[in-house]
């Protein structure tokens, strides 16, 4: 595969501490779930999965810079998560001062718009490399009327019109030089304006319909359409398996938890055979390879290293080519200790790393009535299947 190598350091920072009033719920817009993951993580996975981006800047409610905290974890690209102000300009002011000072370029989305693609990411940061500013968006296809005393007075010329989506995407010389002359009253709706202010030309990019900003209850229906649309030619299927010699001397851990047993499995790692079939499963429906191939038993890294650090980086690596995790299924083979009463915790710990609910991760045991080597005791294996979809 391909390693895209960036010359420009490019940091994306993520708007998501409104309110979301006309969403008329009780929750806010970036915490609301569509098909199981909130629209701040949906948001932060895409932005995420485009290689051109270096490092990510999360704007956040103050009451809800904890919970982003948690929801985002999994995300190495992750920088910081900072509180916002009181308007969409201040947010992006505070957001843009916290980036890391190397960047190049800053690329500022609303969380709320949720579906916009890696692919068009990339289209937009290409413009803005070659302008200086470039924006997402789409040009008007529906006749404009201008009002005047809530009276149609003039039809406006569609082809010269544009509306401007997120991500904006803009120099940090020029971006830093528009806020240093503007202020951050409400009248400014997008960063473009503030760009614009400079004498600026600003580059529209295409980048289709279907990049929505969740405003209005209706539009939730309809972005799940959009996700389950794209989701149902995407949807991949892995299977993992795995096994460990039982020896003396090694402690038992099964999904991270440290089981009391006279024996443990053997090998590089800690030997979680459990949490390693999860690992192939998944890297399985992803077409990238096995745990082997990443993390290689000859490497002094992984001696002795937890399985659920390793599940953790491929928790990312999955993220960052694009996929989610929609369910994990397994089942260990075991003669001895039964394992009933831990299978809760392991839950936990495997739900938490690949960022999912809890009844989206299985793990069962069973034993092969003392035949084969796990009915000898001589060791223990463990099998396991994967689902993932792709954007």
């Amino acid at each position: 595969m391909e390693i895209y190598t960036n010359p420009h350091n490019i940091t994306a920072v993520i708007l998501a501490a409104g309110s979301g009033s006309r969403m008329a719920s009780d929750t806010t817009k970036q915490r609301l779930c569509l098909l199981g993951e909130s629209v701040l993580k949906r948001s932060v996975r895409v932005i995420s999965s485009c290689e051109k981006i270096s490092n990510i800047v999360v704007v956040c409610r103050a009451d809800e810079v904890d919970w982003a905290r948690g929801e985002l974890s999994c995300f190495s690209k992750v920088y910081d998560i900072v509180s916002g102000g009181k308007t969409r300009a201040e947010s992006a002011r505070l957001g843009f001062v916290s980036i890391p000072s190397k960047s190049d370029f800053v690329a500022i989305h609303d969380a709320a718009r949720c579906l916009i693609t890696k692919e068009n990411i990339s289209r937009v940061i290409d413009a803005a490399i070659k302008y200086g500013a470039a924006t997402a968006g789409t040009f008007v296809t529906d006749t404009v009327k201008q009002l005047e005393e809530n009276m149609i007075c003039a039809t406006l010329p569609r082809e010269t019109l544009f509306t401007a989506h997120t991500p904006q995407i803009f120099r940090c010389d020029l971006y830093r030089d528009a806020l240093e002359r503007s202020d951050t009253d409400e009248r400014i709706t997008d960063d473009n304006m503030l760009v614009e202010s400079l004498g600026i030309r600003v580059c529209p990019v295409d980048t289709g319909k279907n990049n929505i900003k969740l405003t209005i209850p209706e539009d939730i229906a309809y972005a799940e359409y959009i996700i389950e649309r794209r989701g149902l030619v995407d949807i991949r299927v892995g299977q993992g398996y795995d096994v460990h010699r039982l020896v003396e001397g090694r402690r038992l851990i099964l999904g991270g938890v440290d089981i009391p047993h006279s024996k443990g499995l053997l090998g590089h790692s800690d030997a979680d055979v459990l949490v390693h079939a999860i690992m192939d499963a998944l890297l399985g429906a992803c077409g990238l390879g096995d745990i082997g191939r990443h993390f290689p038993d000859n490497s002094e890294k992984y001696k002795d290293i937890s399985s659920l650090l390793l599940l953790k980086e491929v928790s990312e690596l999955i993220l960052n080519n694009g996929f989610s995790v929609m369910n994990v299924d397994s089942t260990v083979v075991i003669q001895s200790p039964k394992i009933a009463g831990y299978v809760d915790e392991m839950v936990d710990n495997i739900s938490k790393i690949l960022g999912i609910e809890r009844g989206r991760v299985n793990v069962k045991a069973t034993t092969e009535e003392r035949l084969g080597f796990t009915g000898r005791e001589e060791g223990i294996c463990a099998h396991a299947v994967a689902t993932v979809k792709k954007g």
